[in-house]
């Protein structure tokens, strides 16, 4: 009798062993959900067209000499400018958001005062235009050397109507620089434009083509603004 119990309190532990485990397992596999990522946000205090959302926002750099085409954002000369680059999605047509911009240069947001576009910008603004994207360019009253480039876009138009010039950029941009004249030529004739010159950053047309990928798998419009300061 002693026996038989002996081997039913034995029984019992096992089985109390084996429930523990199969608890402690349950817990492994089981982690706590990943804390979602936080919404980016607009680190400038240049206002976007409402409804809209901030997809990306990150540090801009960019060092500029007299021979670069100056913008709203470089116009205070040589040197380095540093500031943010905001990529935003928003759900407002094209046509709108071309409104937003010129509405924004008849009446800038506090602060601000808007360039008009250059004579040695017309033509970039020109093939902006006809390529589904629009920008314009304003500086700080109380800063000379801040300044902003802010740029409208319809993602889906301009890759379809840059498609080819895109493709011809991402092969020069993969080639040694001997190789690269004739691609340039290619793009100076149709487009008015070099390679460097339409992946520069900071530029209406580079940032414009630089955030394209961000709009692969969405039906938006894209805003992105370039706010500089000369260090």
């Amino acid at each position: 009798m002693n026996k038989a119990i002996g081997v039913l309190l034995l029984a019992v532990a096992f089985g109390l062993a084996a429930c523990s485990k199969n608890s402690s397992s349950g817990t492994e596999a089981n982690p706590p959900a990943p804390t979602p990522a936080a919404q980016a946000t607009n680190p400038t205090n240049f206002p976007l067209i409402t409804g809209a959302m901030v997809i990306a926002a990150k540090p801009f750099t960019q060092t500029v000499n007299t021979a670069q085409m100056a913008t709203g954002a470089f116009a205070a000369g040589s040197g380095t400018y540093a500031g943010n680059e905001v990529i935003a999605g928003s759900n407002a047509s094209f046509q709108d958001l071309q409104n937003w911009l010129r509405q924004s240069e008849k009446q800038p947001p506090s602060g601000y005062t808007a360039v008009v576009i250059p004579a040695s910008m017309e033509t970039m603004h020109s093939i902006a235009v006809k390529n589904g994207m629009d920008f314009a360019l304003f500086r700080d009253a109380a800063n000379p050397k801040h300044g902003l480039v802010v740029v409208a876009m319809d993602p889906n138009a301009a890759h379809a109507k840059l498609g080819a010039a895109i493709g011809l950029v991402s092969r020069y941009e993969a080639l040694p620089q001997a190789f690269r004249s004739s691609i340039d030529t290619q793009l100076k004739n149709r487009y008015g434009y070099t390679a460097s010159e339409f992946v520069e950053p900071g530029s209406p047309l580079g940032s414009a083509v630089g955030a394209l990928s961000d709009f692969r798998s969405k039906n938006e419009r894209g805003i992105i603004i370039i706010d500089a300061s000369k260090q």
